[in-house]
């Protein structure tokens, strides 16, 4: 695991707790120190969105995704994901909501890959 710096928070379960991020880690300013459980200790990457423009919008948020890893609870990275789209669209729309999944389909696909990358760097 290639290390940018040392962290320590401190935890409700097991006190300071003090561990390495990896480079892709945004920090941990997110987690309440002192409020969190070890397991819940998570290196976030930062998010990547993919969305489209519609006649009716002039932009439809459809995804929102970033590469994460609970080093005390899993053993490699994951791809978390988010995906809520409830829209009425006029039957012209559609084939510019389905290029916005395409950019979907394409992040996500890059995003898987990496995740598999940096498999090689923890494991």
């Amino acid at each position: 695991m290639s290390a940018t710096r040392t962290v320590t928070l401190t935890t409700m379960d097991h006190g300071p707790v003090t561990f390495e991020c990896p480079a892709w880690c945004i920090g941990h300013a997110w987690q309440p120190d002192g409020q969190i459980g070890r397991n819940d200790i998570a290196h976030n990457s930062v998010r990547v969105k993919a969305g489209t423009e519609t006649d009716s919008r002039d932009w439809m948020h459809l995804l929102e995704a970033r590469i994460t890893w609970a080093p005390f609870a899993e053993l490699v990275p994951t791809v978390f994901l988010r995906m809520d789209v409830a829209e009425q669209l006029a039957a012209e729309e559609i084939p510019a909501f389905n290029r916005g999944l395409q950019t979907v389909i394409r992040r996500l696909d890059q995003m898987a890959t990496e995740a598999i990358r940096l498999r090689g760097e923890v494991l």
